[in-house]
């Protein structure tokens, strides 16, 4: 048979932080779910989800404090999180596209008077998102 392009294949990965625990690395078609996930063990009331496209500073997409939003910076359905306990912070993007493809750094304050100056205080926690076209021949999978 021939070969033929293989649906959009999105590869997550993370970066360690030893006081966060993280996401394990991911690999998504085009369509799917990626469910981000965020531990801090700070005693932080205040948590952050921002996206950065390439060449682009962060954008911010949510800001939950004691459990509640506080800042929504997108508008996009494809972007939900949740917070159901003081230290996890949850990011989910449906339907996932290769517009998508990004580098997503969680974050935590004290307070969200810090959202400013956090940034140097502590490493954030990175997830890249990247779409990774694949080429298959017969049963396997190559990456071009």
């Amino acid at each position: 048979g021939g070969s033929w392009l293989h649906p959009s294949i999105f590869h997550l990965c993370c970066q360690t932080d030893a006081k966060i625990t993280q996401t394990p690395s991911l690999v998504l078609e085009r369509g799917q779910t990626a469910y981000l996930r965020c531990q801090q063990t700070y005693g932080h009331d205040s948590m952050f989800w921002f996206r950065q496209d390439p060449g682009q500073g962060l954008q911010l997409l949510f800001n939950f404090y004691y459990k509640e939003e506080r800042e929504k910076g997108t508008s996009s359905s494809h972007f939900q999180a949740d917070q159901p306990q003081d230290d996890l912070f949850r990011l989910n993007i449906s339907s996932v596209q290769p517009e998508h493809s990004a580098v997503y750094f969680c974050a935590s304050s004290l307070d969200t008077a810090l959202q400013s100056h956090f940034l140097p205080l502590q490493k954030p926690h990175l997830f890249l998102v990247t779409l990774q076209p694949c080429h298959r021949d017969g049963n396997k999978a190559h990456s071009l």
